[in-house]
Parts: structure tokens; C-alpha cells; sequence
């Protein structure tokens, strides 16, 4: 008789949408976990009030595996935070340095030789640009969602900008884009890779609304990301990373930036693979080997607050029949203009829907 090996218990250092997805993954995995609270009013301690603690000593002691929802902490927070248990954080920690800042990044995906748009780290405040205006300058830490990054086009803005984020600062030539893509996978430290589907996102301000797979790209933008993310997976990254890339007009493909956590560009693959990317990861933190899924058409669209208030209803317009419609809020106990509170992922039951349209309909008519 086989003796059935107890889970370890799952640290996630966290209380966003991202620790709460997981959460929801792992419960109906039967994996235990305990979440570290970092906000008031979080929705983890809403939803599950028993398994998260703001007492960071009691997380690090009852949990053997650990996991976080962003990269803000800095390589020295989180060993002062897990101690001689860094070793048990995944990502690996020699893997998360890469992704904690935009410099860090950039240095990481030259070293391997991927396309980057043409890039400069200003260090002094008196600095001048050596990349032609209009240019992208971004925080080297902290941003988000269009937050920490600003299309510049002087060296007076340039000084501006200094000003505003702080150095070091990183400086980007600004793409003509025809759109984005993503991809991710999870490599676990046995070298066991699960690869997530290639997805297109559609922006507006720097924000993702619409996210669609499959990806509307040629063959050539397909075999650009697929070698990129082979020389990405192929490095000894350990964790679970995602990744967007940019398709200029004539479909040179060069990386924007990645992340060592869940990624909104693959909140689809809930409903629509046979795994999603929290599913992926929770097998990975659980010891147990993941199988690159496969995905049907379907498509995500972001949805963000329109009013101030506490617990507004999410209304959707009518839809044909044939597409699966799931709608996920996140539990947000406020909700407020431009912020992110849920999503809602499309499915193509049938293969004959333009999905892109149906996505279009609910960012004019939703409610929130």
C-alpha cells in the first residue's frame, strides 16, 4: 500500500485578486494555505477569513512553501521576511531578482539575447536622452496598469519625469504598434515546464481591456515569441513567469516585460483550458507536475469601476447563445472609477462567434 504524502502547507504573501484566484485553486484542490493579510478590508479576509493572519511570524512558521501575488517586495524584504526559509519561496529567489525592478529586467533579457526595444538607464538628474523623442520613461519600480509610465517628448519633460519617479529611470524607444501579445509558463526546480497559451491583449492607456486567444498574428510573430520563450524557459528560471511582447507594423517582435506571478493576460485560461495558470501554479507549489493545457477560443474582458460605492452589482449586457459567460469580481469592498474589480471571460462553445465583437459590446453597455 502506497502511504498517501501530506501537502505542505502553502504560504501566499498576499491579499489581492491574484492570492485570492490561487486561493480559490488550491481550495478546490484540497491543498491547505494560509494567506499574509498586507491591506485593510482585503477580499482574502473576506472570503476566507480562517486561512489568512497579519502575524508575519505565524505565517512563516506553519508554512513550508511559499508563493507571492506581485513584485514589489525587494529581494532583501522578503529574506528578512521568510529567514532561512527563502529557500522554499517559489519563484526561486536567484529567479524573482531578475523581475523585481525594470532595470533588472532589460539586463536580464539582453544577457539572452531576446529583441528589446532600444533602451537607456538614466542615473543623474542632468542626464541627457540618447534615444530619439517621443520615448516611453518608465519607473524602475512600483508601476503598474499604466501607472510609473509616460510617453516623454523633451528634455524638459525628461526632466519632469526625473522628478516625478525618481532615479534610476528607464528609457525606451517608443514602438508603432500594431499589438500586443503574451505568453507564460511554470517551471518547477525538477525542470518540469508547463507552457500557457499565446494570447493577444488589447490595449487602451496603457491598460489592458480585452485579452484574446487564439492570438489574431502571423506565423512570423508566432515563431518570434515561441523562440523568445524558449530561451526564457530554458534559463534556470524557477517559478511561474509571464510575459508581453510588442508586434510593431511589420511584425518584428521585441519584449516588453515580464512578471514572476499569475498575469492578468491569462485570467482566460480559468475557464477556458484545461488548467488555468493558478491551477498550474498550485500543482507546482503542491510537488506535483504540470501539463502544458489546452485552451478553447475565448476571450477576457477587464472590468473596471464606473461609480463610487460598496458592493455596486456588475450588470452585462445580452448575449447570443453558444458563448459560456463567466463573470468574477474579485470582492472588492469599494469600488471606484478606473478600478480594476473583476473580469469576465468569454467562451466559444460552438467555434462561430467573433468573440472580439462580444467583448466590444460589454466594455460600451456593462455596469459597475
Amino acid at each position: 500500500m502506497i502511504q498517501q504524502v501530506k501537502p505542505s502547507r502553502i504560504g501566499i504573501i498576499g491579499d489581492g485578486q491574484l492570492a485570492l484566484m490561487l486561493a480559490e485553486s488550491l481550495t478546490r484542490k484540497n491543498l491547505p494555505f494560509l494567506a499574509l493579510l498586507q491591506s485593510e478590508n482585503s477580499p482574502m479576509e473576506r472570503i476566507f477569513p480562517g486561512k489568512v493572519t497579519r502575524d508575519s511570524a505565524r505565517f512563516v512558521a506553519e508554512n513550508d512553501v511559499f508563493t507571492l501575488e506581485n513584485e514589489f517586495l525587494k529581494e532583501s524584504e522578503l529574506k528578512k521576511l521568510l529567514g532561512e526559509k527563502i529557500t522554499s519561496l517559489f519563484p526561486e529567489i536567484s529567479s524573482y531578482q531578475h523581475f523585481a525592478d525594470k532595470i533588472s529586467q532589460r539586463t536580464l533579457f539582453q544577457k539572452l539575447g531576446l529583441p528589446s526595444p532600444q533602451w537607456q538607464i538614466i542615473s543623474f538628474e542632468n542626464e541627457k536622452s540618447e534615444i530619439a523623442y517621443p520615448l516611453i520613461a518608465k519607473a524602475n519600480a512600483g508601476g503598474y496598469d499604466g501607472k510609473g509610465v509616460r510617453v516623454i517628448r523633451s528634455q524638459d519633460e525628461l526632466r519632469t519625469v526625473i522628478r516625478d519617479f525618481g532615479l534610476p529611470l528607464l528609457l525606451e524607444e517608443k514602438i508603432h504598434l500594431k499589438t500586443e501579445v503574451a505568453q507564460g509558463f511554470v517551471r518547477s526546480s525538477d525542470g518540469n515546464i508547463a507552457f500557457l497559451p499565446l494570447v493577444e491583449t488589447l490595449q487602451q492607456n496603457g491598460i489592458c481591456h480585452l485579452v484574446q486567444y487564439p492570438a489574431r498574428v502571423s506565423e512570423q510573430v508566432r515563431n518570434a515569441v515561441t523562440e523568445a520563450i524558449q530561451k526564457l524557459s530554458s534559463h534556470p528560471l524557477n517559478g511561474i513567469f509571464n510575459f508581453e511582447f510588442f508586434v510593431d507594423q511589420n511584425d518584428q517582435v521585441t519584449i516588453n516585460e515580464g512578471a514572476p506571478r499569475p498575469h492578468n493576460s491569462q485570467h482566460l485560461t480559468i475557464d477556458a483550458s484545461t488548467a488555468s495558470q493558478f491551477d498550474l501554479l498550485a500543482d507546482a507549489l503542491a510537488g506535483l507536475p504540470g501539463k502544458s493545457p489546452e485552451t478553447m477560443p475565448s476571450l477576457m474582458v477587464n472590468i473596471l469601476g464606473q461609480s463610487h460605492g460598496k458592493d455596486v452589482p456588475l450588470t452585462l449586457p445580452e448575449l447570443p447563445s453558444g458563448v459560456k459567460i463567466v463573470p468574477k469580481l474579485y470582492g472588492k469592498e469599494k469600488c471606484a472609477p478606473g478600478r480594476k474589480m473583476g473580469h469576465v471571460n468569454l467562451v466559444d462553445v460552438t467555434g462561430k462567434h467573433d468573440l472580439k465583437s462580444l467583448g466590444e459590446k460589454i466594455l460600451r453597455e456593462y455596469r459597475l
